[in-house]
């Protein structure tokens, strides 16, 4: 049985859009290969940037894809969906297969279909919809359809499909404990040439040959705003730090990388395990420059992790931050992040030598103008190298979202009219969209005028990563539409 698996092409309205090659295809792809299964990967993205219209084209067209898909001749087709702005592009694959071959088998699985798989499946050209981790889903769901008649004994676990005119819905309920036992992702089937010359920029790393790792899925803590548990289960699981280091070596020695995203979560969890891993990069003299650019918490580092970290490699780091005040952060978002534990770490950061980018959100219900104050008090006053502030956006199926549909903030189907990233969209009586955009210029130039004599002379002295030329241009240009 042949399987493609597809990272389907995608139109957006600015070409400086970072992407990366898509890890989730690679995870399955090697774990389908490890049971004798012929896969490959069309990643569609992976081609010019060209306009159309006034929108950005990311990827290949669709002649090209068909002209593909004909040539390996797969029995089943997957597509990944991480986003809901791309699942008019998912939807687009799955009628381009169909049109190729109707027998063709479609299966879209990633965070949109998972939290609306009902709704997925019931597209005409969708056969499976595949919720959550996928590996061992999609192998099940394969095995099912290589079994034919007896397809009625397999119950897939995560999966939803069409019966009798109705929906049939497993949710999802196991989650690969050990991840130890899944192959490293199929870089071979990637192009990956593509992606680690692009020059896609996280957090002042890129310019370099750049590539990313995942070293962890899921993360104990349930912020309301975030949706992540929804699809990794809410239990923290790691891989070891050999496996990490071997996946790091390979990077390094196989596809030259120089420098290295870690996508984790929830990267400095385990403490032991990370001062393991970095023991290892030093002992077996690994070169290569590494940061965290998905954040990590304030309150799982310390004086010795961080020194660790730094001397294995370690450029920068995100933590999230969220709020300056304290009721935002910790009882409606449900951080559980003191105040006094930020002004320690990042005053832990600032004397080990380490750069900090301090997540910010902008727009969480329950906002004021006053609480608005608070966190430009701790923007002003914590050692930061950088800020990076986002617009509050209600994520399907969180905890935040619910109660803005409640509160009549959003409309529940409001994410299908959505065709912008970290756009204001959430007004209540104590904000609109007008005060978000002033609140994120404010913010920006109280970071400026408070750090401004230590942004210039690490500037001078090139040891701040985030102020490159560049940099600052496409910054300017994707925030405020200053062309300089």
């Amino acid at each position: 049985m042949k399987i493609l698996l597809v990272n389907p092409p995608f139109d957006y309205y600015s070409r400086h859009l970072l992407i990366k090659e898509p890890l989730s295809l690679g995870y399955l792809a090697a774990y389908l290969r490890k049971f004798g299964y012929s896969v490959s990967i069309l990643d569609g993205v992976a081609g010019e940037t060209t306009p159309v219209g006034k929108k950005w084209h990311y990827g290949l067209r669709n002649s090209d894809i068909s002209v593909k898909i004909k040539e390996f001749k797969p029995d089943i087709v997957g597509i990944t969906c991480s986003f809901s702005l791309r699942f008019d592009a998912t939807l687009n694959i799955a009628k381009l297969v169909k049109s190729i071959d109707k027998n063709i088998i479609t299966v879209v699985g990633g965070t949109h279909p998972t939290i609306f798989p009902e709704e997925t499946t019931k597209y005409k050209e969708v056969d499976y919809v595949i919720i959550g981790e996928g590996e061992e889903s999609f192998l099940q769901l394969v095995k099912k359809i290589e079994s034919g008649k007896n397809s009625s004994r397999i119950i897939v676990d995560g999966c939803a499909y069409k019966k009798n005119g109705g929906i049939c819905l497993n949710n999802k309920t196991s989650f690969i404990k050990n991840l130890d036992t899944l192959p490293f992702p199929a870089r071979d089937l990637i192009p990956m040439e593509f992606y680690m010359n692009r020059g896609t920029i996280l957090y002042g790393l890129g310019k370099r040959r750049a590539a990313c790792i995942l070293t962890s899925r899921s993360c104990p803590g349930k912020c309301t705003f975030c949706s992540m548990y929804l699809t990794q289960g809410s239990v923290f699981r790691s891989r070891s730090a050999l496996s990490v280091y071997e996946e790091m070596e390979e990077l390094v020695k196989k596809y030259h990388a120089e420098e290295i995203f870690i996508l984790d979560d929830n990267f400095t969890f385990d403490k032991g395990r990370v001062i393991t891993l970095c023991k290892l990069i030093l002992r077996k003299k690994l070169k290569f420059r590494w940061n965290t650019p998905n954040g990590v918490r304030a309150d799982r580092l310390d004086a010795e992790l961080l020194t660790m970290m730094k001397r294995a490699g370690c450029v920068n780091i995100c933590i999230g931050i969220e709020a300056g005040n304290h009721e935002i952060r910790n009882e409606v978002i449900k951080k559980g992040l003191s105040e006094e534990k930020i002004y320690k770490t990042l005053k832990i950061c600032s004397k080990v030598g380490l750069p900090v980018v301090g997540f910010f959100i902008l727009g969480i219900p329950g906002e004021t103008e006053e609480t608005f104050k608070d966190t430009l008090k701790m923007v002003k006053n914590l050692p930061l190298s950088m800020i990076a502030t986002s617009f509050y956006t209600p994520l399907p199926g969180t905890q935040l979202y619910n109660e803005c549909i409640q509160n009549g903030y959003i409309n529940q189907n409001y994410w299908k009219k959505l065709n912008r990233l970290n756009i204001p969209i959430v007004e209540t009586p104590e904000f609109n969209q007008q005060t978000l955009r002033r609140w994120e210029k404010k913010i920006y130039f109280e970071f400026a005028k408070s750090h401004f004599w230590p942004l210039v002379s690490s500037a001078v002295t090139l040891q701040n990563e985030f102020l490159k030329v560049g940099l600052i241009k496409r910054f300017l240009t994707e925030k405020f539409g200053i062309h300089i």
